[in-house]
């Protein structure tokens, strides 16, 4: 619910007809990557030793294996990973940015305690050592530090991404979408517009296949949009975030961002971390794919 100021009045220029258009955009990315989708479930039963279901796709005779040697193998390469957890080191371009370097040398640390990285990076490396791929998401959270604001960083349930099909380079992804269920009171709450034009979600994200059921009668599909745009001759990130047809902020619609873009770096705040690199696309593949064969002979 971060990354969202008050909405200065102006004539809207991102109004129900492009939600719309959006919408259409997002089904047409969640049928390209529902395979990758489609696999990190899978993967995540594996994880579970729920591999009966799975391997009950593949094999005709059967028969289950009920070893844990694949679950064994990720809890290692997890531990290695843990171990190697990265410090930050910057160092100058050249002389002159000596004081900087040292400079933000101290801040990068405070930064990521405040935040508590620690914790990110290894629900990060969960994801990378089972599905292939951790994400981490980078935003401004305005809501921090009493009301200041200060960078937050978190990681990304993967199944609640949607980026275009066959980009190797997510920044190259004409939009990002990023789905979040959140209750209906909730949002009434903070954006009291959506009185009475709350309806059961539109668009529901895939999900992991969990022993607690989640009701989603209560909930509604809040949805952010990051794409890109050239102002003026420069490469903006703009930014939408909405709820069924009812846009709840958009940086074209405000003049504070309608220029210079959602963030001055012009880059979406997603960093994909893969582990086996697969062409074609931002994710990669994890150990759960590499093994599962084995694990099935074992």
């Amino acid at each position: 619910m971060n990354d969202t100021p008050e909405m200065n009045e102006t004539p809207a220029m991102i109004g129900s007809e492009q939600i719309l258009e959006l919408n259409k955009v997002l089904n047409r990315y969640a049928a390209g990557i529902k395979r990758t989708h489609n696999r990190i479930i899978s993967s995540e039963r594996w994880w579970q030793l729920r591999n009966a279901a799975e391997e009950g796709k593949e094999t005709e005779d059967g028969w289950r294996s009920v070893s844990g040697w694949l679950h064994n193998v990720l809890t290692s390469k997890h531990a290695d990973m843990i171990e190697a957890f990265p410090e930050p080191n910057i160092l100058p371009r050249e002389v002159a940015d000596v004081g900087e370097a040292q400079m933000l040398s101290s801040i990068i640390p405070c930064i990521l305690e405040q935040n508590q990285f620690e914790d990110t990076y290894n629900e990060c490396m969960w994801q990378k050592v089972k599905y292939g791929t951790g994400i981490y998401k980078i935003v401004w959270d305005a809501s921090k530090l009493g009301g200041l604001g200060d960078i937050a960083i978190e990681s990304v349930n993967p199944l609640n991404l949607y980026w275009e099909p066959s980009v190797k380079d997510i920044q190259k992804s004409r939009y990002i979408f990023h789905t979040e269920l959140v209750d209906k009171d909730v949002l009434r709450a903070i954006y009291p517009q959506l009185e009475d034009k709350l309806k059961n979600p539109t668009f529901v994200s895939s999900k992991f296949l969990q022993d607690e059921e989640q009701q989603n009668e209560d909930k509604a599909t809040v949805i952010d949009v990051y794409y890109h745009k050239t102002v003026d001759g420069v490469n903006t990130v703009q930014y939408i975030k909405y709820v069924g047809d009812e846009v709840l902020f958009a940086t074209e619609n405000d003049p504070a961002y309608a220029e210079r873009g959602w963030y001055d770096h012009g880059l979406y705040p997603f960093v994909f971390d893969p582990l086996f690199i697969t062409e074609g696309t931002p994710t990669g593949f994890g150990y759960i794919d590499v093994g599962k064969d084995s694990q099935a002979y074992i």
